[in-house]
């Protein structure tokens, strides 16, 4: 929360330097673990940083991570502007998962055709909001952390998507743990690329998400909230309410982002199927300042990232889960970066007031 406020106080160019600051710090550093282990810092870069935007079909591998961590950036974004923190978005995903698959196995499914992909979605969306919710009526009901409620949440979701592939939508024609194929699939937009228009449904995210926090009254109430909630009670405005509403809208994006790796990636529900979106989705959220465009750009960031690594470790030995170091690294970084911002903002008004009195 703390992190939330000094970002609010701090100016665009500050904001952009600080988050600068911390990429590089992070890359800084990370370097010198990797030649730690005796691996050129530069060369390991290179395939994370530069190799996955050299060819098409590595921009499609890109493209695939994105969708997700679009996504949920921006839901996670709606919650953060609200200055509450929804930390749920692995189990959220789980759910629009499970929601998208019983519709997309089920026979109106097949019965439709492609026309069930919107019902799918709206389903998923559905899904992911009810399970966020869930967080949302703890913290207005009762004032639970919603950190800890959206964590712990995280944990039921993916032993609940376990249960669900061994069991109640099992595909009975095979021995591995995961359902049948959904009835079809979102359309691929190019050939010899696995880009498909789940990108669409997440570029249609980012439009909804900039036009409610800059031009709706919804997303200037839930600004005027997270600058300050006395400011709020005396505009009328329903701490609870909106502090419910935040949670439903984050919970319904990541749900979304759940259906597309149905219906866009994976096919069928498996296990692991959320992989690290859900954090991944914070930390653009973060380092976009939750702004639409930051949003964006460091959602694309973080998906070059994650497909460089794979390819980092093929050809260097640098294991991918480097790229969990770096990125817990960019987080500290804007941490303590904010937090001296803070610090040092509030000590100038302090020296003001004393100065004032003074005279």
């Amino acid at each position: 929360m703390k992190l939330l406020d000094s970002m609010q106080e701090a100016g665009t160019a500050v904001k952009c330097l600080i988050t600068l600051a911390a990429v590089l710090a992070a890359l800084l550093i990370g370097g010198i673990f990797i030649a730690i282990l005796r691996v050129d810092p530069l060369e390991a870069y290179y395939y994370l940083l530069v190799r996955p935007f050299r060819s098409f079909r590595s921009i499609g591998e890109i493209s695939v991570k994105l969708v997700p961590i679009l996504i949920v950036g921006l839901g996670v974004s709606f919650t953060f502007q609200a200055k509450l923190s929804n930390l749920g978005g692995e189990g959220q995903i789980c759910l629009g998962a499970i929601g998208m698959t019983i519709v997309g196995i089920s026979p109106l499914a097949k019965s439709l055709g492609p026309v069930w992909l919107p019902l799918g979605i709206l389903t998923a969306a559905v899904f992911g909001a009810l399970w966020a919710g869930i967080a949302g009526f703890f913290k207005t009901q009762f004032g639970a952390s919603e950190i800890i409620t959206t964590l712990l949440l995280n944990y039921i979701a993916v032993q609940f998507l376990s249960y669900c592939v061994y069991y109640p939508l099992r595909d009975s024609k095979g021995n591995i743990p995961q359902s049948a194929k959904v009835a079809s699939t979102l359309p691929k937009l190019f050939e010899g690329s696995r880009m498909n228009a789940g990108i669409l449904i997440a570029l249609a995210g980012f439009v909804i998400y900039w036009i409610v926090i800059k031009k709706t009254s919804f997303g200037y109430r839930l600004r005027v909230l997270g600058g300050s909630i006395k400011a709020a009670a005396f505009g009328g405005i329903s701490q609870k309410k909106y502090y419910l509403s935040a949670m439903l809208v984050s919970g319904a994006f990541a749900g979304v982002a759940g259906a597309i790796e149905i219906a866009g990636t994976q096919t069928r529900l498996l296990e692991g199927l959320a992989g690290s979106y859900g954090f991944d989705g914070v930390v653009a959220a973060l380092l976009g300042m939750l702004h639409p465009v930051g949003v964006l750009v460091s959602s694309i960031l973080l998906a070059a990232l994650s497909s460089g690594a794979e390819t980092m470790q093929v050809k260097t030995g640098v294991s991918s889960l480097f790229l969990n170091v770096l990125q817990a690294l960019i987080v500290l970084f804007i941490l303590l970066g904010f937090s001296f911002f803070g610090a040092a903002g509030k000590k100038k008004q302090s020296d003001k007031r004393i100065g004032e009195v003074k005279k």
